[in-house]
């Protein structure tokens, strides 16, 4: 039997690197998966989920969106929200579209999705929520400012919504990667990516599968006295 046997879990931003592995991964340890997308990719209809279409970077009512995609699916146990975009551009010369996309994207649209998520969760009498932030977030990234402030903004809205939703029995914690193999990281040249490894003392990227790892952890019953916390998962990375 799985460590999620039995579990009804909604993963957003389902076609990431990240949110694939951890539906894939979810699936295997007995859960159901509900997962919403924004650009559908083949390998996502072979990986038994049920999928819906989801634009974070819109305002367009996410909350009722992902309230309703709820019901039809019968509840959640717990939600994995792996949604997140990124641009790179130095601080002094930054857009402010641009920063607002990703603050829309990475902050808000979490918010707007955990706020979806809340009376479904009640209603099974509790649950679990892991929010993907970044070890960018803690640590911060030449080039990366507003990806920065808006996983540090994630982390701590989870402290707070883990303070707010204990007493319904609602554990919500943070998962911090460092570099991974993802679409995200894809596009490195191999001397900036060299420079990046370096600092690593495991002296490799991660796999979206080992963050997965411990977001399956995180939303089973053997962390049931874990929440408001953020988990890096960087390989030990240095700056």
């Amino acid at each position: 039997m799985g460590i999620l046997e039995g579990k009804k879990v909604l993963v957003t931003g389902i076609s990431g690197g990240i949110g694939t592995a951890c539906a894939k991964l979810f699936i295997s340890e007995g859960a159901e998966v509900l997962g919403s997308y924004r650009t559908m990719r083949p390998e996502l209809e072979t990986i038994g989920a049920k999928l819906f279409v989801l634009d974070a970077g819109s305002r367009e009512d996410i909350t009722k969106t992902v309230k309703a995609e709820i019901r039809a699916f019968g509840g959640i146990d717990a939600l994995v929200n792996c949604i997140g975009i990124t641009a790179s551009e130095p601080l002094f010369a930054a857009s402010p579209d641009k920063w607002e996309n990703v603050l829309e994207t990475n902050l808000f649209s979490a918010m707007r999705i955990l706020q979806g998520a809340v009376v479904p969760l009640v209603s099974r009498k509790g649950g679990s929520v892991v929010n993907i932030s970044s070890v960018f977030g803690i640590r911060g990234g030449v080039g990366q400012s507003s990806y920065c402030a808006s996983k540090g903004a994630l982390d701590a809205m989870t402290r707070a919504a883990a303070l707010e939703l204990a007493g319904k029995n609602i554990r919500v914690n943070t998962v911090a990667p460092g570099f991974i193999e993802t679409d995200m990281t894809a596009g490195f040249d191999e001397k900036f990516r060299s420079e990046c490894i370096a600092k690593i003392p495991a002296k490799r990227f991660g796999k979206p599968e080992e963050v997965a790892e411990l977001c399956a952890f995180l939303i089973s019953d053997r962390s049931r006295y874990i929440t408001g916390q953020s988990f890096v998962i960087d390989g030990g990375l240095s700056v």
